[in-house]
């Protein structure tokens, strides 16, 4: 018994566990797993070090200073000193930089916001498309229970089928005899009854000729039967063969699907993804001047040339004021020793001197190029920013044209396998009492499994149209 509970718990062990997850739950794990998405918000704390960096004061500068022979000066003898100075910019130089530094900041989040959506997008699309190969797979099992049912039924009939159809002609041959005796027993003493005899055994004869071959007409029919019951058996193996291997390629198809969907999870290929069971028609998130405001003010990639923008803008009033002078504010303290003088020791006392200095900005060529490049580097975002917001409104207007024609094909698919489903009842009511019109059946029974699966990709199609409007409606709200 230990070996057996040993051995079932490291077979389960060794079982890989599906755990149910929902969409929802995938995406966050997306988010939480993607190193594009850890690289970009990286980026973004990087960025925002910068502002530290530039709008603080530049260092301060010290020098020393020694003689090596003591220079004689009226205080004393110098032997050496000590300066400080600390240089400042001009008065808003450094909050220009800072403001610069944020906004670049700013445009490394919007980037880091657009790679999110995209990864959830691109997740949401693989696992939509995921659920459109499950439901194929699911309708097609439903076909080939369906058509194996069919089966039995051309089978059954074809097993019942008589043998032949002896019967159906036998009666006629004995009432046709019967009358001819008749006709020969009251007519025997007369020319004229011999004459009606005569031709009452010519009637009979015909009569009898053509229930023979109404007989033999009886029997082709009833082996055409036979033989069109083993046609319809053979029919419909033929639509099973092809149905299992369509269920085989969908099989197989989903695989490279799942891989996909697990790399953008990071996870390994192998692991099992669950789909949903059923996806119904989705709305629209908002009305068209909802979507389009949305795109407007928060669509991550129009937020980045704004951020942009308003970084080159603070970049020129910078360049404009790095063209001022700078000025220094320092301290010299000089050390002098007391000299000799006619046997008496002078001065030696130290001195603390003030200073100030200032730059002269009189190379003005970079100063004005740093200006140019501001000014360029501006209507170039501004240019980006209206050239990104007109593709992407074509965008929208692709995805409204998409997700309008999922909803006309929705509804016409609907009616369409409603008007289908009636056909295929009447038609298999009618092989059920005749036997005939199995070829018709397995032609409206294609056409409702491609209406289904054209259903399920309306639907799908719907789904990826709406999660594709989202995304562009989607910010850093």
């Amino acid at each position: 018994m230990k070996k057996i509970l040993a051995f079932i718990i490291l077979l389960l062990g060794a079982m890989p566990l599906v755990q149910a997850q929902t969409l929802e739950e995938y995406l966050v794990e997306a988010g939480e797993n993607s190193p594009t998405l850890k690289a970009r918000y990286a980026e973004y704390q990087a960025a925002l070090q910068r502002a530290p960096q530039v709008g603080a004061l530049p260092d301060p500068e010290a020098s020393f200073n020694f003689f090596l022979q003591p220079m004689e000066r009226y205080m004393g003898n110098e032997v050496g000193g000590v300066t400080v100075m600390q240089m400042f910019p001009w008065f808003g130089s450094n909050k220009a930089a800072k403001d610069e530094a944020n906004y670049m900041a700013q445009m490394k989040f919007s980037s880091f916001i657009e790679a999110k959506i995209n990864l959830y997008h691109d997740v949401r699309t693989v696992w939509y498309q995921l659920y459109l190969n499950d439901q194929e797979a699911v309708l097609m099992e439903r076909e080939v229970a369906i058509m194996k049912a069919l089966e039995r039924l051309a089978l059954a009939k074809y097993t019942s089928a008589p043998a032949g159809g002896s019967s159906g002609a036998a009666t006629p041959a004995r009432s046709t005899t019967g009358s001819s005796s008749s006709s020969s027993g009251t007519a025997g003493s007369s020319g004229s009854g011999m004459a009606g005899m005569g031709g009452s055994g010519s009637s009979a004869a015909s009569n009898s000729g053509g229930s023979m071959a109404a007989g033999g007409g009886s029997m082709t029919s009833m082996g055409s039967s036979g033989g069109s019951s083993m046609v319809d058996v053979m029919l419909i193996r033929l639509q099973l063969k092809e149905l299992e291997n369509q269920m085989m390629i969908h099989h197989e198809a989903r695989r490279p699907l799942q891989a996909q969907f697990n790399q953008l999870l990071r996870r390994r290929p192998s692991m099992t993804v669950l789909s949903a069971d059923t996806l119904l028609p989705v709305p629209l998130p908002a009305t068209l001047s909802l979507i389009e405001d949305s795109i407007r003010s928060n669509h991550p990639m129009l937020k980045m040339y704004e951020w942009d923008e308003k970084a080159r803008e603070s970049q020129l009033r910078m360049a404009q004021l790095m063209g001022r002078p700078m000025f220094g504010v320092g301290l010299n303290y000089m050390i002098f020793k007391p000299r000799p003088e006619d046997g008496m020791q002078m001065g030696g006392e130290n001195m603390i001197m003030p200073m100030v200095s200032v730059t002269l900005p009189i190379y003005r060529k970079k100063y004005n190029a740093a200006k140019k490049e501001a000014e360029f580097s501006q209507q170039a975002a501004v240019y980006q920013k209206e050239a990104t917001e007109r593709e992407l409104f074509t965008e929208l207007e692709n995805l409204l044209y998409q997700y309008q024609s999922a909803v006309s094909r929705i509804n016409l698919l609907k009616d369409q396998i409603t008007l289908t489903e009636q056909t295929i009842r009447l038609l298999t009511t009618n092989y059920s009492v005749s036997g005939t019109g199995i070829d018709e059946i397995i032609r409206q029974r294609q056409s409702l499994l491609t209406y289904k699966q054209q259903q399920v990709q309306a639907i799908t199609n719907q789904h990826i149209a709406v999660s594709a409007i989202n995304r562009m409606m989607q910010g850093d709200n």
